[in-house]
């Protein structure tokens, strides 16, 4: 790789370099090595923490920022004195203009041999992270619901193993709410399926809006979504689910359309599996229509 492409960032402080000699290339034992590592993974955010932690092992490395590829693709320390940018030109960001570069934060400055050792371990780590960025893009497209933007039926499956797994590991707990559309049907009988896709569209951003900090919505299908959520107890449940009533009655469209929403909810119990949460939650949504609708019902 062309040293030249590095881009250096002004050092806030004096360097002082390491004590040994470093090497100014990479031994083959240690290029498989480092190989082997970022081979093992498919899964990117997997990825970037073996690959922070082979490039820690040869140069003063403490963090790797890469939020230029994703807000939450970072691994150590993002603020330190000296910092070496590199481009990734197989991966382009969404305008196409230039590639994406990943920023190695350092704790002090490199010396010219650590910068071709960098270059080596950079050149490694380029055609792994583009794989696992495919695998990403096409993993986000079988989850998600291309209308709402919300996961989809696997990925509501996904996370809900994933919390539960959670809860077996440390005890954490977390609710389910199912809602579902009151009215909905009269809005695409009378007023077309492109207006119904309109207010499913609307429902996901209120289901977004009212949940955030919490967890996520899903679109389950048709006019049904879920919610998964970080809480505790039933009032807490309750109150969420108060909460998105409120933004559904005061919505124009909705109210223009006289849609609203039945919700059932339950906590994760003991011993539940997937299918155990959802039956229950699902009972009580059965239950908040048969009450008349426009209501909520906990299991």
């Amino acid at each position: 790789m062309d040293i030249s492409m590095i881009q250096f960032e002004q050092a806030t402080a004096e360097s002082s370099f390491l004590g040994t000699i470093e090497p100014e290339v990479l031994t083959s034992e240690q290029v498989n090595t480092v190989l082997n590592q970022l081979t093992s993974t498919i899964e990117i955010y997997t990825l970037v923490s073996l690959y922070f932690t082979q490039v820690n092992r040869y140069l003063p490395l403490v963090g790797i920022d890469m939020s230029e590829f994703d807000e939450q693709l970072n691994a150590g320390l993002l603020h330190s004195h000296s910092a070496v940018s590199l481009p990734v030109s197989a991966v382009r960001l969404e305008q196409g203009k230039h590639a994406a570069f990943v920023r190695y934060i350092f704790d002090e400055n490199l010396s010219p041999s650590q910068r071709r050792v960098l270059a080596t371990l950079h050149q490694l780590f380029t055609r792994p992270l583009t794989h696992a960025m495919e695998f990403q893009r096409l993993r986000l497209m079988a989850t998600k619901d291309p209308l709402t933007n919300l996961g989809n039926r696997n990925g509501f499956n996904e996370a809900a193993q994933r919390l539960i797994n959670r809860n077996t590991r440390n005890g954490q707990t977390f609710g389910l709410l199912v809602v579902d559309l009151d009215n909905f049907k009269q809005v695409n009988d009378k007023h077309g399926h492109q207006q119904g896709d309109v207010v499913l569209e609307t429902t996901a951003s209120i289901l977004t809006d009212t949940i955030r900090g919490h967890e996520e919505a899903y679109r389950f299908g048709g006019d049904e979504f879920c919610c998964l959520l970080d809480v505790s107890c039933p009032q807490e449940l309750s109150a969420i689910a108060g909460r998105i009533h409120d933004a559904m009655h005061t919505h124009p469209l909705l109210k223009a359309h006289h849609v609203t929403c039945s919700i059932g909810g339950t906590l994760l119990r003991e011993n539940d599996s997937m299918g155990d949460l959802f039956d229950r939650a699902d009972k009580a949504l059965y239950e908040a229509k048969e009450d008349g609708k426009d209501t909520y019902q906990a299991a």
